[in-house]
């Protein structure tokens, strides 16, 4: 299986990219505070977005290397031991 290495970054502010939180448009990624700022600039709630969308970066990167569940399976076993 390949690793994967994320859903990339916004292409405004640089910020990665977190499921749920980000959207393509005409072949550029946005995270939802830039395009909200893009197309609604006087939004009332701007900053709180701005913090949610870090917030779950950070939550994101963290999740993503847990290992609460227990350690990786050691593999298929040789047939000849």
């Amino acid at each position: 299986m390949p690793k994967f290495y994320g859903f990339g970054s916004c292409s405004a502010c640089g910020i990665a990219c977190t499921p749920g939180n980000f959207l393509d448009h005409q072949g550029k990624r946005f995270c939802t505070y830039c395009w909200i700022e893009r197309e609604n600039p006087e939004h009332p709630e701007l900053k709180a977005i701005r913090e949610k969308v870090e917030a779950a970066v950070e939550e994101w990167k963290c999740a993503k290397w847990s290992r609460d569940e227990g350690p990786l399976p050691l593999g298929p076993r040789p047939v000849k031991k």
